[in-house]
């Protein structure tokens, strides 16, 4: 099921990271497109997926979470 050999912590930073892209496309699409509430609304979708994006990937208060995924125990030493 896992054809590149990637960690589930890792293909769920994956995702994360894709979230935070569509909708900051989806954003810019609104603000390109469309007109008045919306294009303000894509504007602002746009900012908050660039900011909160990089803190959902880096978070570290998850990685204890992340670790359990993938079969460590938190504060094992194996960080790779």
């Amino acid at each position: 099921m896992n054809p590149f050999s990637y960690k589930p912590s890792q293909i769920a930073k994956f995702l994360v990271a894709l979230l935070g892209a569509v909708v900051g496309l989806l954003g810019v699409a609104a603000d390109t497109f469309a007109s008045g509430t919306l294009a303000s609304v894509g504007q602002w979708a746009t900012t908050a997926a660039l900011i909160v994006t990089p803190i959902w990937v880096f978070l570290q208060k998850v990685e204890p979470w992340m670790g359990m995924i993938d079969g460590r125990l938190p504060g094992s030493g194996d960080h790779n």
